[in-house]
């Protein structure tokens, strides 16, 4: 099979364990593009948080941010797509969540999504305190996300235990198709999961099938590669589905393909093996 379009996760697959694109890796992205392959960087990060990645790839990379809320052709290039959650579901859904004991975060609207704000915590939550320690030059604590539920929100999200995180999953099918549901395995705590409460029609795999439209290629001539439960929808859309070898079983059983870790240069492995 031709593979024409590789689709990409940023955390745990493009970067290293040290946050950056290796030499090899870039190399190889040149290498795609040189051969006239599309690439698209495809991530659950927003555009302010993943445009540092988005700058050590080449120029014509399209970007996928927000699990598919937000899509640029490329980092200078026209918006093909931007979706928030409607503020008056957004204000119900936060109450969803505070009557179960969770402190939800709410996130600026796209395409700018720069900030994050919170209020104060009820319980503790070792994600929680990480994320906004690692965020805390965008993370502002308010009285209540009412004072900024003005306009829609480009997400919402919350964290806990595994068994916790899938229950609420459950919960939350009562608002349907309304809503997208969103989770992946926290890399910052042990045994926390992080739930993305998104727009309706918002995943990887949506992501996959607009710019599959856009640019008249068929899923079976796309490669995605991704590491945690957040890339599985992506991995299971595409022709041919990577994991990376640092991801968890659950989502290396669902892969065609498992490929070295993002350590020892993956993605490089899967273009040169796979789509050239």
């Amino acid at each position: 099979m031709t593979y024409d379009l590789i689709a990409i996760d940023i955390d745990g697959t493009l970067l290293t364990s040290r946050r950056e694109v290796s030499p090899v890796t870039r190399k190889a992205l040149q290498r795609a593009v040189s051969a006239g392959k599309r690439v698209a960087l495809c991530t659950g990060r927003s555009l302010n948080s993943g445009r540092a990645a988005a700058e050590q790839v080449p120029s014509s990379t399209t970007l996928v941010f927000h699990s598919g809320a937000l899509i640029l052709e490329h980092l200078d290039g026209p918006l093909l797509r931007a979706v928030n959650l409607p503020r008056d579901l957004a204000a119900d859904l936060v109450d969803f969540c505070r009557r179960r004991g969770h402190d939800p975060l709410v996130y600026e609207p796209v395409p700018e999504s720069r900030y994050i704000w919170f209020e104060h915590p009820r319980s503790a939550n070792g994600w929680r305190e990480r994320y906004l320690e690692a965020n805390a030059d965008k993370a502002f604590q308010v009285d209540g996300l009412e004072e900024v539920l003005g306009r829609d929100p480009a997400q919402i999200a919350v964290a806990g235990r595994g068994s916790t995180m899938h229950e609420l999953k459950a919960e939350l099918a009562e608002y349907g198709d309304r809503i997208g549901v969103i989770l992946s395995r926290s890399t910052l705590v042990g045994d926390y999961w992080c739930m993305e409460i998104v727009p309706a029609g918002v995943s990887k795999a949506k992501a996959l099938a607009f710019l599959g439209e856009r640019y008249g290629i068929g899923a079976e001539r796309m490669i995605g590669i991704g590491d945690n439960f957040n890339d599985l929808d992506m991995i299971e859309y595409a022709g041919l589905g990577v994991a990376m070898g640092n991801a968890p079983d659950g989502v290396r059983r669902a892969a065609d393909l498992v490929a070295p870790d993002n350590d020892a240069d993956g993605v490089a492995h899967v273009i040169d093996t796979c789509l050239l």
